[in-house]
């Protein structure tokens, strides 16, 4: 009977990738590797777990890929900050990454700040009840939370005259700025939520191994009256922002009306 010794390598190998990636794990959370802290380089940990600089590289990736640690160029590995920004959302409000920051007791900043007028996508033409192919102003930036990157957001703003042509003027709550270019509030949204995995530029952006796990969210925002203004596509670091959504009861008392022999996504008007 033949042995093939590359498969039991390749599970040998897999298996001494969990037990270093449990060990540095362990580690973080013990706070052996303080947050902010440099981890030991490839080779130190090598010749401390006794095992080749590709399963020590491979376990830092694992780390990397669950927000714990990141890489910087020409530095090193460091230890993330552990703590979280709590993003509680109530289903009647908007969402303002500012406030949330904010009110988390982190200080908000933003990076990677452009301000451009790119033609609408199809989506976002119907969200904002234009004509396809119109103009928009697109709002690409990354919120951070103490200087951690928490969420990557794409921002289409109804082109008005209105706004401001400084792109530092978009640095911060884009609330704020809408309710002055419009002279009134954002006060309504319809909200979408998945589970995506992180990929290309917004992993970059968010400091995130490729497939890392992301709250997507896709918001439409209205002012008083009922007219949308901005739609949003927000890409939430899943080991930063805890997303909550506070549930209540309708003006009939009920939580839920039922409409039978009808699909959800039907159009039930």
């Amino acid at each position: 009977m033949a042995i093939h010794h590359s498969y039991y390598e390749s599970e040998g190998s897999m298996l001494r990738v969990r037990s270093v990636t449990r060990e540095l794990e362990r580690r973080i959370v013990d706070g052996v590797y303080a947050t902010g802290q440099r981890v030991p380089t490839e080779p130190q940990l090598a010749e401390e777990f006794a095992v080749s600089r590709t399963t020590i590289r491979s376990a830092v990736g694992n780390l990397q890929a669950r927000g714990l640690v990141s890489r910087e160029q020409g530095r090193g590995t460091f230890v993330r900050s552990s703590g979280h920004v709590t993003v509680s959302m109530v289903l009647d409000a908007n969402l303002s990454i500012t406030e949330v920051i904010t009110g988390s007791g982190r200080r908000p900043g933003t990076i990677g700040l452009s301000v451009e007028r790119e033609f609408a996508p199809e989506v976002v033409a119907a969200a904002l009840r234009i004509a396809p192919r119109s103009q928009c102003l697109v709002v690409r930036r990354t919120r951070t939370a103490d200087g951690v990157p928490a969420v990557d957001g794409r921002d289409y703003l109804l082109d008005v005259p209105s706004l401001p042509s400084d792109t530092s003027a978009y640095e911060h709550s884009l609330y704020a700025l809408l309710e002055v270019a419009h002279r009134r509030p954002v006060i309504t949204g319809v909200a979408h939520i998945e589970a995506v995995a992180a990929h290309g530029d917004t992993a970059t952006r968010l400091g995130l191994a490729e497939g890392a796990p992301l709250l997507a969210l896709s918001q439409v925002h209205e002012l008083a009256g009922g007219t949308p203004v901005m739609y949003s596509v927000l890409s939430l670091r899943s080991d930063v922002v805890n997303l909550y959504v506070h549930r209540g009861q309708r003006e009939d008392g009920l939580l839920h009306k039922s409409t039978r022999g009808l699909p959800p996504t039907q159009d039930q008007s």
